[in-house]
């Protein structure tokens, strides 16, 4: 081959976000767009409909934003988003840009879960965002006096060295009283604020 060289060349163009349509190439044939700006492979799949390969698109804009060629997107493609710092991959899903694998992160319906679940390690979410960082770091947490009212009080301290109370239910509520509860939704509660929370 080294000394007999063969070259096959594909339908191709140097041209940037230059794609082909239905009617440039048959059922399973390829296409190339080389330009270096968004340069892409292309194919026509049995139901007619033009597919990209590759590579996935960067950029602050969508890919195919100011066609050269066939204007749209093909289903399942990709795009890293650099329009802001949170960086999102998104897939085309045939009608719009989807986010992949970060409904948990920004999607109250999709937030609302249990730490029971595993949702929140599992998708790490939180700390991957930063959120859980940021909060510690601005200094909200400690600020609200949440948790340094109960500890500079001394009662959580006092009644963690008294010992803790195991009951069948909980009690009206009172400044640092910590409680095991064993019936109903069992769990270490600490009174606070006027109410009981769940460590």
């Amino acid at each position: 081959m080294a000394s007999t060289p063969v070259i096959l060349l594909l339908k191709r163009t140097g041209n940037s976000a230059d794609r082909p349509d239905t009617t440039t190439v048959q059922t399973g044939e390829a296409a190339l767009s080389f330009g270096g700006a968004e340069p892409g492979m292309y194919f026509k799949d049995s139901a007619g409909a033009i597919r990209k390969v590759g590579p996935t698109f960067y950029g602050n804009n969508a890919p195919n934003s100011s066609p050269v060629g066939s204007a749209g997107n093909s289903v399942g493609e990709l795009w890293v988003d650099s329009s802001s710092s949170a960086y999102y991959m998104k897939v085309w899903d045939g009608a719009s840009w989807q986010k992949v694998g970060a409904a948990f992160a920004d999607n109250a319906a999709s937030a609302n879960v249990t730490i029971a679940s595993g949702a929140i390690v599992a998708n790490s979410a939180i700390v991957a965002s930063g959120a859980l960082g940021a909060l510690i770091a601005s200094g909200a947490l400690a600020a609200s006096g949440a948790i340094g009212a109960v500890s500079s009080s001394g009662s959580l301290e006092a009644n963690l060295a008294s010992g803790i109370n195991v009951v069948g239910a909980l009690p009206a509520a009172y400044t640092g009283g910590v409680v095991y509860l064993n019936a109903g939704v069992s769990g270490l509660y600490v009174s606070a604020n006027g109410g009981w929370i769940l460590v």
